[in-house]
């Protein structure tokens, strides 16, 4: 590295000042002539260290504007480690994608070109190695698939509000908690998507003696950016669009088709493992057979009341290797029935036409369709779901994939028409199969008395011969908890 011993055991007590001394920036300027104080704020909770070793914040979070030297920032603590961290020691930049880690990259090699502290720095294609130590920074992407393994120093996480899911986060946070001395950095503007990992861990980061949170909502912009510049985003951006890119400031996607008030509200009921004779059953079968799962919705309307509880909501994933299994979920149909006394079921596929048919001659009496999806069926379902969820209509258990899905969907206009889309990489199976079994129970009339009483009596008879007993244990206790997702 070229420098004095003293200077060098400085740095190593004091990584910031590396930083501002030593690193210079596109602009010619050193970090230190031009570091706002929240940026060294952000450099100081990162390397602060108890007495002995273990980092004083587990995990450090810190949320910017676009705009902010998130990227640079996250670069030059990197970057830093490398140079002031134990020899042969193992750390990770993670990016949101392949574009984003290529600008993490390209944030190195410019300090490289530019500091000769960086000298025996070397950058391949995607790590960045002191040759002198050994020690290695890797940089990956969101597409990457290696993260279980690892033995981290530090993570460091760019644009975490972006991951379209949690498995990179969980893979990277659990290999944290390998080594005490481990640290987790989490860089990021704000999102929309208040069931994603990014507001989780936000919010973790947020409440939690101890980790370290740093917000630029409300503050003042930084310096390098113009307040002109900002009223022509303000003229040219949807209101949620600048709030997050500008005001730093979470909101819910432009034009969501619910508010998370809306779902919470409903969120008070828990899953059932066996129907009430006296209630109206109803299922639909959201069919995938690769990619997308295939999702099971159960529901009923208490007699009496003009309201639809979500009973069971199961699903079986297929794979490139295995496609779905249809017998699964034909069995799982034909016991549900059972348990539930389900008078009416829709597969919406055109796949699961023969399943259909099997399981038509497998249950006599029980109405069982296929239906093919259009336009209309699907602006019809989504609708009576819409107007469950505004008018306080509907009961659902915690569910994370159906909470997910319902909190990424938006409402476009097409054609003249609204329709509702997935408004991010989430897909919607899980809301598809509770609306069509919502839909389903909307459509029936109400059970009229000698019917219920008749039911009832078949159910007594039922039970006296411990069927459905025995069904409902094996229900819970055996077989399909291995299946259901």
């Amino acid at each position: 590295m070229n420098l004095a011993a003293d200077r060098l055991d400085d740095y190593l007590k004091d990584p910031v000042r590396l930083i501002e001394d030593c690193l210079v920036l596109e602009s010619g300027h050193r970090y230190g002539q031009v570091i706002q104080p929240w940026q060294r704020q952000t450099f100081r909770a990162i390397f602060a260290r108890e007495k002995g070793g273990r980092p004083k914040h587990r995990l450090v979070f810190d949320e910017r504007r676009r705009g902010e030297s998130k990227t640079e920032d996250t670069a030059a603590a990197g970057t830093t480690d490398l140079l002031t961290g134990p020899p042969r020691h193992r750390s990770y930049v993670v990016a949101g994608d392949e574009d984003q880690a290529a600008l993490v990259l390209d944030s190195i090699r410019g300090f490289k070109s530019r500091s000769p502290i960086l000298a025996d720095v070397e950058i391949q294609r995607n790590v960045v190695r002191n040759q002198a130590t050994g020690s290695e920074l890797r940089v990956m992407s969101s597409d990457d698939r290696t993260a279980y393994g690892i033995r981290p120093r530090r993570v460091f996480f760019d644009e975490l509000s972006l991951q379209s899911d949690d498995r990179l986060w969980k893979a990277m946070w659990s290999a944290i908690g390998k080594n005490p001395a481990s640290q987790m950095v989490a860089v990021s503007m704000a999102g929309w998507d208040f069931s994603s990992i990014g507001w989780t861990v936000r919010e973790l980061a947020r409440t939690t003696p101890g980790y370290y949170f740093a917000t630029r909502e409300g503050s003042k912009l930084a310096p390098w950016l113009a307040v002109r510049d900002m009223a022509e985003q303000r003229k040219t951006l949807h209101p949620a669009d600048f709030a997050r890119f500008w005001e730093c400031r979470w909101t819910e996607p432009l034009g969501s088709w619910i508010t998370r008030e809306m779902f919470e509200a409903c969120e008070t009921g828990q899953e059932s493992f066996r129907g009430d004779i006296a209630n109206t059953y109803a299922g639909f079968v959201d069919v995938g057979v690769v990619h997308d799962p295939t999702a099971i919705a159960v529901c009923h309307r208490p007699r009496g009341e003009d309201l639809i509880v979500l009973d069971k909501l199961a699903t079986i994933q297929g794979s490139h290797a295995h496609n779905v299994d249809f017998d699964a979920i034909e069995d799982m149909v034909a016991d549900l029935t059972t348990l539930f006394k389900i008078r009416r079921w829709v597969f919406e596929s055109p796949q699961a036409v023969a399943s259909v048919q099997r399981l038509q001659r497998r249950l006599p009496g029980v109405s069982i369709e296929v239906r093919w999806p259009t336009s209309d069926s699907q602006g019809r379902i989504f609708g009576t779901l819409y107007r469950l969820f505004a008018n306080h209509q509907l009961v659902i258990y915690p569910h994370e994939r159906l909470r997910k899905e319902a909190l990424s969907l938006v409402t476009k206009t097409s054609g003249g028409r609204l329709k509702v889309v997935e408004g991010s990489a989430v897909h919607q199976d899980h809301v598809v199969a509770l609306a069509g079994a919502c839909d389903l129970l909307v459509e029936q009339p109400a059970m009229e008395p000698a019917r219920v009483k008749r039911l009832a009596e078949l159910n007594t008879e039922l039970r006296h011969v411990g069927h459905l007993d025995r069904l409902s244990r094996d229900w819970v206790n055996n077989g399909w908890t291995r299946r259901i997702g």
